[in-house]
């Protein structure tokens, strides 16, 4: 049971870090360093980020 999880944990951890690298990439790729460094630093900012970076898709 416990591999499970694991594989399940792992899976939702690598989920996360795909995101905040397309959040990245998206700041990035649009010249927004200012934006992105905020990001890093800002939990409330980076969810901000992330919707508006997702719902452009």
């Amino acid at each position: 049971m416990c591999e499970v999880l694991d594989h399940v944990e792992n899976r939702g951890i690598q989920k996360g870090q795909n995101k905040i690298l397309s959040l990245m990439n998206y700041l990035l790729g649009n010249n927004r360093t200012a934006d992105a460094k905020k990001a890093t630093e800002d939990k409330t900012y980076r969810n901000k980020m992330l919707t508006e970076a997702f719902e452009e898709k």
